[in-house]
């Protein structure tokens, strides 16, 4: 019996292969001081207490706390998505009824047609796996989905979704060759990976004319067509081998440090070969 292939996900592969962004970077360091002005009075009381170290460790874990809150919030989304497609009972956290209302907007306004949702897929020869959000037919056209929800509304200043990354991501589900009917999800380190395996279930991935990403936010949302040609599936396959690089191959480009050499010493009278 074959053993299943260990294919890491695209999410994590894009992490990986590109590294942390400049706007994330800011964005972190920005939260992190934040949260140090806006909340100096749970500073001075863990620094009252004599404790440093928990309140550095708690300054730091700021920016976690806020992503985690967009991770819970997306996620919630997406259940709610998928439901609507299945045509079942939709439930969201009442934080989030608005964001479920704009979705329904869209809805109302494009009317797609879902094909599949929450699919996992796959590319073996490439190397990777994935879970797309759907794939639906939008006036004619049959495209691979991916949504991202923002809290920043069409007055923000800020930057909004989608960004550059998303491209890769919705290239990478366009080239899968197959779909799977159960998603092997794992984790290690941090890092999400699928078993393929090549004895269950598998159907060819359908050809689709495009991509968009549908961004949702509390107050509109935007319907945006991506690329997703050969040539940004070239840049997918580049990010893969700089993912694979640091994953595997940076751990063996060095060697154990040289010694130094000891003298060598200068023999003037070897009794065993004189005369």
């Amino acid at each position: 019996m074959t053993e299943p292939l260990k294919l890491w996900s695209v999410t994590t592969l894009i992490r990986l292969g590109l590294g942390t962004s400049d706007a994330l970077v800011n964005w972190a360091v920005r939260t992190t001081a934040e949260a140090a002005i806006d909340k100096q009075n749970t500073l001075k009381a863990m620094l009252a207490d004599g404790d440093r170290d928990g309140a550095i460790k708690w300054l730091a874990d700021q920016r976690w706390a806020k992503s985690g809150a967009a991770l819970a919030r997306g996620s919630d989304l997406h259940r709610a998505a998928e439901a609507r497609a299945l045509g079942e009972d939709v439930t969201v956290d009442v934080q989030n009824i608005p964001l479920l209302e704009q979705y329904d907007r869209f809805l109302a306004d494009f009317r797609p047609e879902f094909l599949m949702a929450e699919a996992p897929v796959y590319n073996v020869q490439a190397g990777y796996a994935g879970t797309l959000d759907a794939i639906a037919v939008i006036d004619g056209q049959r495209v691979v989905m991916d949504m991202k929800t923002t809290d920043k509304g069409k007055d923000s200043p800020k930057m909004r979704p989608p960004y550059p990354e998303t491209a890769l991501q919705l290239t990478a589900y366009r080239h899968a060759t197959q779909v799977g009917l159960l998603s092997e999800q794992r984790y290690a380190g941090g890092k999400r990976y699928y078993l393929y395996d090549e004895s269950k279930s598998h159907e060819l991935m359908p050809e689709v004319d495009g991509a968009i990403c549908l961004v949702v936010s509390p107050d509109d949302y935007l319907v945006v067509p991506v690329r997703t040609d050969e040539q940004v599936f070239r840049y997918f396959r580049h990010v893969i081998e700089c993912a694979r690089w640091q994953v595997a191959e940076s751990r063996n480009v060095f060697a154990p440090p040289l010694r130094i050499p000891e003298p060598q010493k200068e023999v003037l009278f070897d009794a065993n070969t004189a005369d």
